[in-house]
């Protein structure tokens, strides 16, 4: 009954996605999400689900190529990285459109890129690389780590635009600063 799913939907979101979070069991966390969403606002998803297939659907290895593409480059600049990528989900671009009153245009971390080096001049280095290889968004750049945010989070958070047209961000930071944004 459409009583009982709701219920157990909002126990899912109150519950079961947070426990996931706090367990790292991120994959889970966000599939939880996404399917209580669907019977929480279906109306939402449907509309939120279909803007991204038609803007992003035919695009499924967009951050794979570009993480890649930045993979090379910062392997031939004798910095030590990690670099991992991610796609937003149904769930996160629905709650950002609406906590942010965002339009669905104006979400550009749907791709996105993290960079994990060991220096604070290393962040500084590959945010040049990366302003280099892609062209950047004008009021895009949020520079936490010579001015951290109040939860000590520190990152380069830069959106930058693919070969392709297509806006990604890229955060860069040190492991140090990864454990505690973690």
């Amino acid at each position: 009954k459409d009583a009982k799913r709701r219920a157990t939907a909002l126990e899912t979101m109150h519950v079961y996605a947070p426990l996931a979070h706090r367990l790292g069991m991120q994959k889970l966390k966000q599939a939880l999400e996404t399917y209580a969403l669907q019977y929480l606002d279906p109306y939402g998803y449907d509309e939120v689900k279909k803007h991204i297939d038609e803007k992003y659907g035919k695009n499924v290895n967009f951050i794979e190529n570009v993480t890649s593409q930045v993979s090379a480059m910062l392997a031939g600049s004798n910095v030590n990285f990690s670099i991992g990528g991610r796609v937003k989900t149904v769930y996160s671009v629905y709650r950002k459109m609406y906590n942010q009153s965002k339009s669905f245009d104006e979400i550009y971390d749907f791709y996105a890129m993290r960079i994990i080096v060991d220096t604070e001049l290393e962040c500084y280095t590959v945010l040049g690389l990366i302003h280099e290889m892609y062209k950047s968004v004008p009021g895009r750049f949020k520079d936490y780590i010579s001015t951290p945010k109040p939860n000590l989070y520190q990152s380069l958070n830069t959106t930058v635009i693919g070969k392709d047209s297509k806006p990604f961000e890229v955060q860069i930071r040190t492991r140090e600063m990864h454990h505690v944004a973690e």
